[in-house]
């Protein structure tokens, strides 16, 4: 294998990268792999269509199982190619029947739906590796890029069937009309009980479109792995280091030449006038760079002390970290449960509900205090409405259910809650509150208030009569 004689440039890239390599050296030998792809497939699939006529899936099934072999031929192209040799039809007559017997049983039988064929089929047949070496240098190559090899030796078989059903369409365009008798008698004897019972015909022409669609995809998802593998041997082995090196040997050879041409002549010029070796090894020898020093140093015998710096003072370190670790720990724990003692507080029964106050006094810009309502709401509202003041009346009786619910009920409102929050309040805190009241109420509201759409005399008749927080019931 010669690095100067790549057809393609070398050099570390990202998984994308690299299949996008493998594509377009597909591509750039398509015909030349679709006809090694068949060379391997053609007498095979020849008997298997004689034997298997009848049964197309079948045929099918042992096509897709084969495919290996096909891609063996595809790998052996593009290997040869990339590396500047041009394979003779002589070497590929000699390559087909070693794509089916080598390692026949593990290729074909047991690592036939290794998900990381593409490159691992590049180990076996271009490093010839067997056994341990083979199964660590596997592991090598997928290390990088393996999740882009299983996503695209999963989704080729897809590619696959998309493809053969696009032949599939175009072949229907294509046929003369008048001339598609026998498919429109298969497509009427088919029966729509039975779906998966397809006529022989249509069962025989989907299987050819799809055997002619599986080695189109093949092809390419083959080149991806050669791509990865040429890539992580990139990484792993520093063949882009290798090529800088060998074209800068290449441009610097001829002036290396002459410039060693010129050495040799200047040092033999030189050596005449020259003292010999051990002159020069005594004058080396004799500088001052070259003498020996001695130094002396006195090591102080070590005091006898309470405190050993070297273990004491960790120790004290240590304890000290430990005990403000745990301070802090009891400082924030008992912080928690002073911002939070609201949470553990539990009323006796001698705590009376009463006291509690309500949790907002302004809702909605609507003052909802119980010092803000008059003591018979439903009565003050209905003689408001009598009088005309609809939107007063309606608020009043809106308010004062908001009041009502939150000092008996003990529902949160906030502030800056709206109607709606109001609403699903009302729901989480139960019966006790008289939801669907709550509800009448608030739908009334909104629709005078937002729609300008008042209610008719006798719905707010009906809420003044069905107040249900104890007083002004008697209207």
């Amino acid at each position: 294998m010669r690095l100067d004689t790549v057809t393609a440039e070398i050099r570390p890239r990202s998984d994308w990268e690299a299949v996008d390599l493998g594509f377009a050296l597909a591509r750039r030998d398509f015909w030349r792999c679709i006809a090694l792809w068949w060379l391997a497939l053609g007498v095979p699939t020849s008997a298997g269509v004689w034997l298997l006529w009848d049964h197309p899936m079948l045929l099918l099934a042992l096509f897709w199982w084969c495919k290996p072999a096909g891609s063996r031929m595809v790998l052996f192209e593009l290997s040869r190619r990339l590396f500047g040799e041009e394979p003779s039809w002589r070497s590929v007559w000699r390559e087909i029947p070693k794509a089916w017997t080598r390692r026949f049983f593990y290729r074909f039988l047991w690592a036939r739906f290794s998900p990381w064929l593409p490159v691992t089929l590049a180990v076996e047949d271009l490093e010839g590796l067997r056994g341990k070496a083979y199964k660590q240098r596997c592991s090598q190559m997928v290390r990088r890029g393996e999740g882009v090899v299983m996503w695209l030796y999963f989704l080729s078989d897809i590619a696959a069937a998309w493809l053969g059903f696009g032949i599939l369409a175009l072949f229907l365009m294509l046929v003369p009309e008048g001339q598609d008798g026998a498919w429109t008698r298969a497509i009427e004897s088919w029966d729509p009980n039975f779906p998966m019972e397809l006529p022989l015909l249509i069962t025989r022409t989907v299987v050819a479109c799809v055997m002619l669609a599986i080695p189109l995809a093949d092809v390419f998802v083959t080149g991806a792995g050669f791509g990865i593998y040429i890539n992580n041997r990139t990484w792993i082995e520093g063949w882009d280091v290798e090529l800088a090196f060998k074209r800068l040997a290449q441009r610097l050879g001829k002036i290396a030449v002459v410039m060693l041409s010129f050495f040799m002549i200047g040092f033999s010029a030189h050596g005449a006038e020259s003292r010999t070796p051990a002159e020069v090894i005594r004058e080396v020898k004799a500088d001052e760079a070259f003498k020996v020093h001695t130094v002396t140093d006195k090591i102080p015998k070590p005091r006898k002390s309470s405190i050993q710096w070297s273990g004491d003072w960790v120790e004290i370190l240590m304890q000290v970290f430990a005990i403000c670790a745990a301070a802090l720990l009891v400082g924030l724990l008992g912080w928690m449960l002073w911002k939070y003692r609201h949470v553990f507080m539990l009323r006796g029964p001698g705590v009376k509900d009463d006291k509690i106050a309500p949790s907002a006094r302004v809702v909605m810009g609507m003052e909802v205090s119980p010092h803000s309502l008059p003591a018979d709401v439903p009565g003050a509202a209905w003689l408001l409405w009598q009088q005309g003041r609809h939107q007063e009346s309606l608020g009043l009786l809106y308010r004062g259910s908001i009041s009502r619910v939150m000092e008996l009920g003990r529902v949160e409102i906030h502030e800056s809650d709206t109607e709606g929050d109001c609403v699903r309040r009302v729901d989480q805190a139960g019966a006790a509150v008289h939801p669907a009241y709550f509800r009448g109420i608030t739908g009334a509201w909104i629709r005078l208030a937002y729609a300008g759409v008042s209610p008719a005399d006798a719905e707010v008749q009906a809420l003044c009569r069905q107040w249900p927080f104890g007083e002004g019931r008697a209207l």
